[in-house]
């Protein structure tokens, strides 16, 4: 995965210190396309790497103009070209007097220490630090942009077991492998962390709950097929992830309650057989209860026929009984053949849980909703809105 755009500016500063310093036109006019392919936050960016002070974004470009002044004023001064740090330096502490103890720093110690504050030493992904930051930028720019945003968390299957079994030398080379995958499968816009021990997080921007699914679930698949060092020791007998998908919006509004609930659904995930995906979705009892009518009020059918015998239904999910089994993590077309409707609700519903009853030899079996036309929704939410009314 590409570096986001925070690092790409900063990787650009210390390109165009290194290599432009010294020439006064060569470094204005790249100056200036950065500015313009990253906007005018470059210019407290820059000020900040030089001189590690922080100014908003009209004070920063004030700023540079001076600098350039003094340069061209330095320059003549000592009859040749100097480097544009020696006329910051010399600019904030003769001229403008707001540095009292300078300090230098090598470019390449200082971008190594930047690093190391964001960056997890043994994966090399950004680390929970960073990860919080960028949440919360995140947030910011969904809501400004009414822009969807999902979160997503993995933890690894039965990690301690891994690391009994193997060592903790291996299980750390099994994390770095873990990294490589994910960072595989992500966009340049999307970032990934180590958010702790076994745990990683993805914040996906411009991505709806139905999209963060199938980004994680690719993800699980392609660790579930990778070879990892022992991995047939392990209890599913593969190294094997678990994962919990929430969305801005939709599940929970602030970075704490994404993260909850994110952590809500990897826990459903592990409690119902680990190896899968969970979306979060309201606990079964939040669902809009429905009587025992439903079962004269609705059919919920399969493309291939199989009709299956509604439990409840909400906007998000439904839960029915079913003769046989369904896989966990199984897509399903299904439709919905309300009495009152002379047209079906076609969707498409994902499996999350699977439950036998004992009592009766059926199967209790619990979906979401991952694709669906807003008509369609529109006409379940008025179903329900009858229901509650009876």
């Amino acid at each position: 995965m590409a570096e986001d755009k925070e690092v790409q500016i900063q990787s650009e500063i210390n390109n165009l210190l290194l290599r432009e310093s010294h020439d006064k036109e060569r470094f204005v006019k790249k100056l200036e396309s950065l500015v313009e392919k990253f906007g005018e936050n470059f210019y407290p960016s820059l000020l900040f790497t030089t001189v590690h002070m922080e100014f908003s974004k009209r004070a920063a470009r004030n700023h540079w103009q001076e600098i350039f002044r003094h340069w061209d004023w330095l320059s003549q001064q000592v009859q040749r070209e100097i480097d544009i740090r020696v006329a910051i330096l010399d600019y904030f502490i003769d001229i403008n007097r707001r540095m009292k103890n300078p300090k230098i720093i090598e470019i390449k110690i200082f971008q190594r220490t930047q690093q190391e504050t964001i960056i997890d030493e043994l994966t090399q992904l950004y680390n929970y630090r960073y990860f919080i930051k960028a949440l919360n930028h995140e947030i910011i720019r969904a809501n400004r942009y009414h822009a969807p945003l999902t979160l997503a968390i993995f933890d690894v299957d039965d990690f301690k077991h891994y690391n009994d079994t193997n060592g903790h030398l291996t299980g750390s080379k099994a994390l770095v492998k873990l990294a490589k995958i994910i960072k595989k499968n992500l966009r340049d816009v999307d970032i990934v962390a180590r958010y702790g021990g076994e745990e990683f997080t993805l914040l996906l921007p411009e991505t709806n709950k139905a999209g963060g699914l199938a980004i994680a679930e690719r993800i699980r698949q392609q660790v579930e097929q990778s070879t990892f060092i022992n991995g047939e020791k392990q209890p599913l007998k593969k190294f094997t992830i678990s994962g919990g998908v929430t969305t801005l919006n939709i599940d929970a509004k602030t970075g704490p309650d994404l993260i909850e609930k994110a952590d809500q659904a990897l826990y459903r995930a592990k409690k119902l057989g680990k190896n899968q995906i969970f979306l979060y979705l309201k606990e079964r009892r939040s669902f809009e209860r429905l009587n025992s009518s439903i079962k004269n009020l609705l059919v919920v059918a399969s493309e291939r026929g199989d009709n299956y015998i509604p439990q409840n239904i909400s906007e998000g999910g439904i839960l029915f009984h079913s003769e046989q089994a369904i896989p966990l993590g199984k897509n399903l077309r299904l439709s919905l053949n309300f009495r009152d409707r002379k047209t079906k609700i076609p969707l498409k519903a994902k499996i999350r849980r699977v439950e036998q009853l004992h009592k009766n030899n059926k199967y209790e079996i619990g979906a979401s909703i991952i694709q669906i036309q807003e008509p369609e929704k529109r006409a379940i939410k008025k179903f329900l809105s009858t229901l509650t009314q009876k």
